[in-house]
């Protein structure tokens, strides 16, 4: 199972104690996106934070109390404010770049980061040559009623990437005087992904691409979702997608304890707002909404998006009425269409940088304000309980 954090306190008392529990693990995901940053723009390590410093002053305004417990992040887990905000903002650095990207200098920007003492992934010695794999994909589907059992409410998903940055994966719960309990599923050093809130409000997060994607600076996804996990309500929550305009493009998926739920399509165009047909909702990697979709990147030969989707919904309604945490369990355990199904094992075939898998499973059940986690290929390990 993942490391559960508690923190508590001010924003960088709380940072600190986060970084502090999740040295190793920050220490991960620097090596995995020094690697990552290399081989998709060519950038090394120092090139990487100096881009991130420039969200520095949009952070200041729109999320200070994050900004400050990325300081304490940094203090805690002993490096620099630079590295924890690249990591806060690695989709926005990385967004616009294309599906499988090896970009030329990438060698040398490893070369550097070695010089310069960057963490090392294990497997950053991959071949430079044309890659076949895809990007992270996830599969999302939520229910309420009347499609559930017992007026349940629940949001689940896998959380698709690449497989090694399990090694970084932590649940970390956060208490505040200022907004409610919260619990998500992160990667160290980051403030949130999925997750829920002790006021009823829970999100999922599928990725989405534009053409659009990566030409302004604009919202990082991971603050928004975190904001949003800080709200008391599915409405405040939604508004906060509003608030400006993101740098790159993504679905997140919104649930609440009264039976709320909908998907937000987040694009440097717009929000695009989808809900729920008969307690319903599925997303995965494309956008549904015809305008949001009128801007998107077609999707790469590789690309599952569209088999998940539709086995998503096709189990869904054959489940309606009755779902619950067995029913949702089988869906992200689904391997119908193997390997291009729900619950995605790695292809050894390909190099470990492109290489994507299911790497964990989350089934978030609004009522009982319980986080279910398989940290691991869904249908390779048991689904945890984690309370808030």
């Amino acid at each position: 199972m993942f490391p559960l954090i508690t923190i508590a306190g001010e924003p960088f008392e709380r940072g600190q104690q986060y970084g502090a529990a999740t040295a190793a693990q920050v220490r991960h995901s620097i090596a995995s996106y020094a690697r990552l940053f290399a081989y998709r723009r060519g950038l090394d390590w120092a090139a990487a934070q100096r881009e991130a410093l420039a969200y520095e002053p949009l952070l200041n305004e729109i999320a200070p109390d994050l900004l400050e417990e990325m300081r304490g992040i940094a203090a805690g887990a002993g490096c620099a404010l630079a590295e924890i905000i690249a990591l806060n903002v690695r989709t926005e650095l990385l967004a616009g770049v294309g599906v499988g990207v090896h970009h030329p200098e990438a060698a040398a920007a490893l070369a550097r980061n070695r010089v310069a003492g960057v963490p090392q992934h294990p497997e950053t010695v991959a071949p430079l040559s044309s890659p076949t794999g895809d990007d992270g994909e996830c599969t999302t589907a939520a229910a309420a009623p009347p499609a559930t059992a017992n007026g349940g409410v629940w949001l689940a998903q896998t959380w698709d990437w690449q497989g090694d940055q399990r090694a970084a994966c932590v649940l970390l719960r956060i208490e505040s005087t200022d907004c409610p309990p919260i619990l998500t599923l992160t990667e160290a050093g980051m403030v949130a992904k999925i997750g829920l809130n002790g006021a009823g409000v829970a999100v999922g997060l599928n990725l989405l691409r534009s053409r659009a994607d990566g030409q302004r600076q604009g919202m990082p996804v991971h603050i928004l979702l975190r904001q949003m996990l800080q709200t008391s309500s599915v409405a405040a929550a939604r508004q906060l997608a509003e608030r400006i305009p993101a740098s790159g493009s993504s679905c997140i998926t919104l649930a609440g304890a009264h039976g709320e739920l909908l998907a937000l399509e987040i694009t440097p165009g717009g929000v695009a707002e989808l809900p729920a047909h008969e307690g319903l909702l599925a997303h995965a990697n494309h956008c549904l909404d015809a305008g949001a979709a009128a801007g998107e990147c077609a999707l790469e030969p590789t690309s599952t998006s569209r088999e998940r989707y539709g086995r998503a919904w096709e189990l869904l309604h054959a489940a309606a009425g009755q779902i619950d945490l067995t029913v949702l369990q089988s869906i992200l355990r689904d391997h119908e269409g193997a390997p291009r199904c729900i619950c995605r094992h790695p292809d050894p075939r390909i190099a470990a940088v492109d290489r994507n898998e299911s790497v964990c499973g989350v089934i978030i059940d609004l009522a009982t304000q319980t986080m279910h986690v398989a940290a691991n290929v869904p249908c390779l390990a048991p689904f945890v309980p984690v309370p808030i």
